[in-house]
C-alpha cells in the first residue's frame, strides 16, 4: 500500500520543468530510467521503438535551436523516442521470414509512447524534473539526418530530464466528468464546455488556455502544421499513412 501511495504522489506532483540546474544524472540512475522504459507494455512483444539518448553537446545545441526550446540543451539528459520497425524487419529476415509490406505505425507509436512515459515517471520518482518536447516535429527531416535514422525509424517525441531549477504551479486539467465516460460517449453540453474554460482558466502556457487553443488547434495553426510534417516524415521513412 505504501508503494501505491508513493506512486500516486509522484503522479500528482508532475510539472513540466523548463529550467534545470547544471548537475549531471548519475550513471546508475540513467540505467534505471532505461530499464523502466523497457519494462513498458508492448504489443505482441514486438517492442517497436528505439530511444536515442543524445549526449553530444553540439547535437543537443542544434536540437535546442530546431525546437526553439532552450531546455533541450540545458537539461542533464535528452531522450528521443522513435518508432522503429527497422529492427523488426532485420529480426524476421535473420530467421528467413518475410516482413510485412508496410511498417506498423500504430503499434510502433503505442510502444514508443508507453516506453517514454515509463521513463518519465521513473525520472520523477527519482526526484528529477521532466519535460516532453514535441516541437521537433517541424524539423523531422533534419533530425532524421542528424541522428542517422534508417528507413522504418521515425522520431516521435523528446524528453528532457534533469535537476529542476524551478517548481511551477501544477497545470490545471479538464473536469473529470468530460474526460471519463461510462459505457458510452456522452456529448458535452454547452454548460459542460463552459465548465472546461472555467477549469482551465489558471493555465499560463501560451498566454492562457483559450489563446493556446487558438494558437495550436485552429485550422492552419501550429499543430496542424506539425501534423503535416509528421505525416510526410512517416511516408518518407516507409510507414503506412493512409488506408
Amino acid at each position: 500500500m505504501m508503494a501505491e501511495l508513493n506512486l500516486l504522489r509522484v503522479l500528482e506532483a508532475h510539472r513540466s520543468i523548463r529550467r534545470y540546474r547544471p548537475e549531471p544524472i548519475p550513471p546508475e540512475h540513467v540505467r534505471q530510467l532505461m530499464h523502466a522504459a523497457q519494462r513498458a507494455s508492448t504489443g505482441g512483444a514486438g517492442q517497436l521503438y528505439s530511444i536515442v539518448r543524445v549526449t553530444d553537446r553540439e547535437s543537443r545545441g542544434r536540437l535546442a535551436e530546431m525546437t526553439g526550446q532552450a531546455h533541450v540543451a540545458s537539461a542533464a539528459e535528452f531522450f528521443l523516442a522513435c518508432l522503429d520497425t527497422h529492427r523488426l524487419r532485420r529480426l524476421l529476415e535473420q530467421r528467413g521470414l518475410s516482413p510485412g509490406v508496410r511498417p506498423l505505425s500504430l503499434y510502433a507509436t503505442t510502444d514508443a509512447l508507453l516506453a517514454l512515459a515509463n521513463l518519465a515517471t521513473a525520472a520523477e520518482a527519482l526526484g528529477y524534473g521532466i519535460c516532453y518536447v514535441g516541437s521537433l516535429q517541424r524539423e523531422l527531416e533534419t533530425l532524421i539526418a542528424l541522428l542517422h535514422l534508417p528507413e522504418s525509424v521515425c522520431p516521435l517525441l523528446g524528453l528532457c530530464v534533469g535537476v529542476a531549477d524551478e517548481w511551477p504551479e501544477p497545470s490545471p486539467r479538464l473536469p473529470a466528468d468530460v474526460v471519463f465516460h461510462e459505457n458510452r460517449y456522452h456529448e458535452p453540453t454547452a454548460e459542460d464546455l463552459e465548465h472546461c474554460y472555467e477549469a482551465m482558466a489558471g493555465a499560463t502556457y501560451a498566454g492562457g488556455w483559450f489563446n493556446a487553443l487558438r494558437q495550436y488547434f485552429m485550422a492552419g495553426q501550429e499543430y496542424e502544421v506539425r501534423e503535416k510534417h509528421w505525416q510526410s516524415a512517416l511516408a518518407r521513412q516507409g510507414f503506412q499513412v493512409s488506408v
